[in-house]
């Protein structure tokens, strides 16, 4: 089956608990938008869905599309499942994660997502690609159908780490105004909306599927996250060097008040700066997909 030739529904889920999403999770979207209609895909048939009551992000689409998009709140994500019409879901998701599931004003859980996506009526197949952090709290859990005489939608889960962070890297890309817009986006999801726009056949069997896209974003995920290892390695020996000249300097009392306080908040701040370093050389991001049997037998 393809979802080019049957009714799909296109979802751009941006959950978010405070007031005002982070812009740089909505340029995902808007990227990820153009990427969609560069690829054939109707906007009528493309969905938004942001939490952001401190400030409204509709505008940003223009930079993608001629259609206007208006976005709802995540909540009306799971009423518009009680009503849907589509044989197909493939949902997109960025933002942030946690122990929790999803940040949102109430964190979204595996199970409450996936009970919202096996109930929902007329659907048969849902492709949901997890950008956030600590996406791998979404695997291991019954996506599949139980039995020949299940009648639930197949769910493939598609995570871009699994327990640990999802990292993001600066990145520049030419939006149909022809303007070129540079923010740090989420590799994973990135990879996955370059793959919708060009897609590659990587397995070699032919056929566009959902198997190709986890496994074209996967490699380009793990290349850019082994540079952005390598290019930081000598940043962490440089900084490490140079927490230790301040951490010196701040331990002399020079009996000036200014001069030593400043001396302590260089340290500190340093110091700060080291531990980031530190926490993006340690984070083992490793992507992953659960119900691989339908993702190769999906095609795009």
């Amino acid at each position: 089956m393809s979802l080019r030739s049957e009714r799909t529904k296109w979802v751009m889920f941006l959950p978010c608990s405070g007031i005002e999403a982070d812009f740089r999770h909505v340029a995902d979207l808007v990227f990820g938008v153009m990427c969609l209609e560069k690829a054939g895909v109707n906007p009528q048939d493309i969905f938004i869905y942001i939490d952001s009551p401190g400030r409204n992000f509709d505008g940003a689409f223009i930079s993608a599309s001629t259609h206007g998009f208006v976005s709802k709140p995540t909540p009306e994500f799971f009423n518009d499942l009680v009503a849907n019409g589509y044989d197909n879901l493939v949902m997109f998701v960025t933002g942030h994660g946690g122990p929790d599931g999803i940040d949102a004003a109430q964190p979204i859980t595996p199970n409450q997502l996936l009970k919202a996506l096996k109930s929902a009526p007329n659907l048969k197949n849902a492709i949901i690609y997890l950008g956030q952090c600590f996406a791998g709290t979404f695997n291991f859990v019954s996506a599949g159908r139980k039995s020949k005489d299940d009648a639930s939608p197949d769910v493939i889960l598609v995570g871009a780490t699994n327990l640990q962070e999802s990292l993001s890297h600066g990145t520049t890309e030419t939006f149909i105004t022809g303007e070129q817009f540079p923010w740090s986006a989420n590799v994973f999801l990135l990879h996955v909306f370059k793959w919708m726009s060009s897609p590659t056949d990587v397995d070699g069997d032919g056929i566009y599927t959902v198997m190709d896209s986890y496994k074209h974003a996967g490699i380009f995920t793990n290349m850019i996250n082994k540079k952005i290892k390598n290019d930081g390695f000598s940043d962490i020996l440089d900084m490490h060097a140079e927490c230790g000249r301040l951490k010196k300097l701040s331990a002399v009392v020079s009996g000036v008040p200014q001069v030593d306080f400043q001396n302590q908040l260089d340290y500190n701040a340093s110091q700060v700066k080291y531990d980031n370093l530190l926490a993006i050389h340690h984070v083992n991001q490793e992507c992953w997909i659960l119900n691989s049997r339908p993702a190769q037998l999906i095609e795009f």
